[in-house]
């Protein structure tokens, strides 16, 4: 099978699978558990907005130059175009790797890394959407405007990136994919949940968003991140339904199988 066949292979028994979810029992204390993150970031969002923006945004113009470059830096790790990259590569040479003579072990370990690095890729191209609609539809002018405009105009389908502030793009990344992660690996959670709290911070701390403008993307990136991993597990992809709530395929599984093969 050339590399074209089993490529077309792969997207055709993703498609199958994405249209067949199956029925399951709802898990009602995680959902719970979910909404109330949510909800509670939510609201955190609306009071930081009306009493922490405007002061908030006017005090970060005061600090040494190397604040400014030290998260100039780590602002970049919101970017989303070396996740796309990572994924999408990670998501090839697994689904390549796989048939070739390894075992059937082998190759339902990389159905397994293919299945996560999918999860990751989608993911971010879901809140990556969902990150540029709602910035153009609110319209929100961005720090840079406070003394033009004040920290609560909104110039609705603007499409100028001056009127782009709500909510953050790397906010929205940094959590969803810090999520996305967590679910993979949950021994890094907190280093994952702690990276995407710095990207929020150097939002607000380089004035190219409002602290509610984060917080409402830390809502909306993780949002994506549940409801997919909900989605996926009704299929068996990346996750398995159970009562307790979504668990990852093959935990526990697919670098020993890996490594197996590759130390052989």
């Amino acid at each position: 099978m050339t590399t074209s066949q089993r490529l077309h292979q792969a997207r055709r028994n993703f498609v199958a699978r994405w249209r067949n979810p199956r029925a399951v029992h709802r898990d009602e204390a995680l959902r719970r558990l979910d909404a109330i993150v949510v909800l509670g970031l939510a609201v955190l969002a609306l009071v930081v907005a009306v009493q922490g923006d405007e002061a908030i945004a006017r005090a970060m113009n005061g600090f040494p130059a190397w604040v400014y470059a030290v998260f100039g830096y780590v602002t970049r790790i919101g970017a989303s175009g070396y996740i796309f990259a990572a994924s999408t590569i990670i998501l090839l040479a697994a689904l390549l790797l796989r048939k070739r003579g390894q075992g059937a072990t082998f190759d339902r370990a990389c159905l397994f890394v293919a299945e996560r690095a999918g999860f990751v890729l989608i993911v971010n191209a879901v809140s990556g959407i969902a990150s540029q609609v709602l910035k153009h539809l609110f319209g929100r002018a961005r720090p840079s405007l406070i003394d033009v405009v004040g920290p609560f105009h909104f110039d609705m389908f603007a499409m100028s990136s001056r009127y782009a502030s709500m909510p953050s793009g790397h906010s929205i990344t940094a959590f969803a994919t810090a999520l996305a992660l967590s679910y993979l690996m949950p021994r890094w959670r907190w280093a994952f949940v702690f990276v995407a709290v710095m990207v929020g911070v150097s939002r607000v701390v380089i004035s190219a968003h409002y602290p509610s403008d984060v917080l409402v993307g830390a809502v909306i990136g993780s949002l994506c991140a549940i409801l997919l991993r909900r989605a996926f597990a009704r299929r068996g992809i990346a996750f398995r339904h159970t009562p307790a709530g979504p668990r990852l395929r093959g935990a526990g599984k697919v670098w020993p199988a890996l490594a197996r093969v590759f130390n052989s």
